[in-house]
C-alpha cells in the first residue's frame, strides 16, 4: 500500500471509524517498511462534519463534482473575458452549470448527514463554490481529502459582474467624471475585500465552535459510558 492509497482509504471512512482506521493503516505501512508514509498517515487530521460530507461527495457523486470543476474553470475564463469586453453568454452558461451542480451536491450532502444544520450546509455550499475556482480547492475536491471547509479568498466568486448594459453608444466622459467613476470603483473593490475578510473570519469562528462542540460531545459520551458502567457494577 502506498501513502496515497492509504490516505484515499482513510478519508473515505465514516467519522466514527476514522481514528481506528488511521491507526490500522499507519501500522500496516510501518510493518511494510514504509516508515515515512506511516508517520504521515498517523498525523492525518480527522475531518470536520462538513469536510467529511464533502469527501463523500467526491467519492459518491463523481459526475456532479466533475461538472462543477469544469464549470468553475470555464467560469473563471469567461469572467476574465467579460472584463476584457467579451460577450457574457459563456459566463452566464458556466454560471448556470455551476449553480445547478452546487445545488445537487448540497442536496446530497444534506441527505448524507440526515438533515444537517443550516450552518453546516452553508459551509459545504461555500466550499463547493470556492473549490471550483481555486487551485488548492480543486485538488482537494477532486481527491476527496478535505479536513476543514475552505475559505473564499482572492477571486470574487460567481456573480461578481455588473448587470449587462444596453447596447447603446456610451456618451463621452469628461476627465473629472472619469476620475470620480474610478474612485467609486476603487471604493467598491475595497468594500468587497473587507466583506471577504469578514466572511473568512466568521467561517473560522464557526469552524472553531463546531470543533469545540464535538470535543464537548465526545467528553460527555465518555462520561456517560463510565456512568453506565458504574451503574451496572452497582446493580451487580
Amino acid at each position: 500500500m502506498t501513502l496515497e492509497e492509504a490516505l484515499d482509504q482513510l478519508y473515505g471512512v465514516e467519522p466514527g471509524a476514522f481514528v481506528v482506521e488511521r491507526k490500522r493503516l499507519a501500522r500496516e505501512l510501518k510493518d511494510g517498511g514504509e516508515r515515512d508514509a506511516a508517520d504521515a498517515v498517523a498525523k492525518a487530521r480527522k475531518p470536520t462534519v462538513s469536510a467529511w460530507a464533502l469527501n463523500q461527495l467526491a467519492r459518491g457523486r463523481r459526475r456532479d463534482v466533475d461538472l462543477l470543476l469544469d464549470a468553475g474553470h470555464r467560469l473563471r475564463q469567461a469572467q476574465e473575458g467579460v472584463v476584457g469586453g467579451a460577450d457574457r453568454a459563456a459566463y452566464e452558461q458556466a454560471q448556470k452549470t455551476e449553480r445547478d451542480a452546487v445545488r445537487r451536491l448540497a442536496q446530497h450532502a444534506s441527505e448524507l448527514l440526515g438533515g444537517a444544520s443550516s450552518q453546516t450546509l452553508a459551509q459545504i455550499t461555500s466550499t463547493l463554490r470556492t473549490a471550483a475556482v481555486s487551485e488548492e480547492g480543486r485538488e482537494l475536491l477532486a481527491r476527496g481529502r478535505f479536513v476543514t471547509p475552505l475559505e473564499s479568498e482572492g477571486f470574487a466568486v460567481f456573480g461578481a459582474l455588473p448587470p449587462a448594459a444596453p447596447r447603446t453608444r456610451p456618451p463621452k466622459t469628461a476627465p473629472a467624471s472619469r476620475r470620480q467613476a474610478n474612485e467609486k470603483l476603487r471604493q467598491a473593490k475595497e468594500r468587497v475585500r473587507e466583506l471577504q475578510r469578514d466572511l473568512r473570519d466568521a467561517e473560522k469562528r464557526a469552524a472553531k465552535l463546531e470543533a469545540e462542540w464535538k470535543t464537548s460531545r465526545d467528553a460527555a459520551d465518555a462520561v456517560r459510558a463510565k456512568l453506565e458502567a458504574a451503574e451496572r457494577d452497582l446493580k451487580s
